[in-house]
């Protein structure tokens, strides 16, 4: 399926990322995934699968945190050895390449989440759909 990200540009210190996550907690926003960049420059990329993106820039913004939001694919496999590399072996052969990837929290037992950039995500879902 088709998921909104939330990307925020911030310091990569621990207390300015969790400055972060206090915020959108404090908000009731929960974060179910997160991958964390960083950019060589004291600066980092936080990428979040958060329960609402919108209301999440918002009150980033209001804090004068700069914070977008983009499509991402989020792709439900089940946990076992091997999943990910059979996944991934149907893009053989296609023009599709993954910008980047991260894991998310599943609530379903023996389901793992993972989520994904590719360069045409909208391509990648047609790739995925049984």
């Amino acid at each position: 399926m088709i998921g909104n990200q939330l990307t925020v540009l911030t310091g990569n210190s621990a207390l300015r990322v969790g400055r972060v996550f206090s915020i959108l907690g404090g908000e009731g926003i929960n974060i179910r995934a997160h991958c964390l960049v960083d950019n060589g420059d004291g600066y980092c990329k936080l990428r979040m699968v958060v329960s609402e993106p919108d209301k999440a820039v918002a009150v980033l913004k209001a804090q004068k945190m700069t914070a977008v939001t983009n499509e991402v694919v989020i792709v439900e496999t089940e946990d076992k050895p091997g999943e990910l590399s059979r996944m991934l072996a149907l893009f053989e052969g296609r023009d599709i390449r993954i910008e980047y990837s991260y894991v998310a929290v599943s609530e379903k037992p023996g389901t793992a989440v993972m989520v994904f950039r590719f360069s045409d995500n909208a391509a990648a879902l047609q790739v995925l759909a049984p």
